[in-house]
């Protein structure tokens, strides 16, 4: 699936949507998003999601973002993000309890890993219209690799990236392509795919996309 058929999916979605990329930045938020916390897509885009919502989880004192994107540790972990109940911060400055439902789809956002929070306000139901929308987009062809967790190969032994692989690595983590790091890095497009393809081997990666995830499941790669 497309980014635009992605993206026009989960905006006639009844739940509320919004997608984060990989430095948790505010990518997309739909209308319904709007309807249940109040705020427009003008007044978020771009802003990192924790500073919008900032989700207290039952019984908590401070923001659950504060110590880490609850989906993102999941994702570190090679979990698949969990389902959690929170309260999220509405553009009133009440908060409203929410139901949200994680997914990370591969490489739809300039080549690199899209976070997607599906939430609805708090219900008892068995299944929510967020669960149901998540189960029509796989059915569908998105690429959701957190929903399919994968035993990977790398060893046990956390891999040694060389500085410059560890640079490279975290801007391809933001979508960069080869001309932008080589830019950025003050070294050669050839200088760069020899890093990417150094940190592929290390990492016993088979994609861009592969080093991505398993740096961030080995804990070498952080997103925030």
């Amino acid at each position: 699936m497309t980014t635009e058929a992605l993206l026009s999916a989960l905006e006639s979605a009844t739940c509320g949507a919004y997608a984060v990329s990989v430095d948790q930045k505010i990518v997309f938020w739909n209308h319904s998003a709007e309807r249940i916390l109040g705020y427009s897509a003008a007044e978020v885009m771009g802003k990192r999601c924790y500073d919008v919502v900032a989700g207290l989880s039952p019984g908590g004192l401070a923001p659950e973002c504060l110590g880490g994107c609850p989906s993102m540790r999941y994702l570190r972990a090679g979990l698949v993000p969990a389902p959690i109940k929170l309260r999220l911060l509405c553009a009133s400055g009440e908060r409203k309890w929410v139901t949200v439902s994680p997914m990370v789809v591969a490489g739809v956002y300039r080549d690199a890993p899209l976070l997607v929070h599906l939430f609805e306000e708090a219900v008892e139901a068995e299944e929510t219209s967020g669960e149901s929308l998540r189960e029509g987009l796989a059915a569908s062809g998105t690429a959701i690799f957190a929903d399919r967790p994968q035993v990977t190969s790398v060893s046990p032994e956390r891999p040694i990236l060389s500085r410059r692989e560890m640079e490279v690595l975290r801007l391809m983590a933001q979508g960069w392509d080869t001309q932008r790091i080589a830019t950025e890095l003050g070294i050669s497009r050839h200088t760069v795919r020899n890093h990417i393809r150094n940190l592929r081997q290390r990492l016993n990666a088979s994609t861009k996309l592969d080093a991505v995830v398993k740096g961030i499941r080995l804990g070498i790669l952080h997103m925030s």
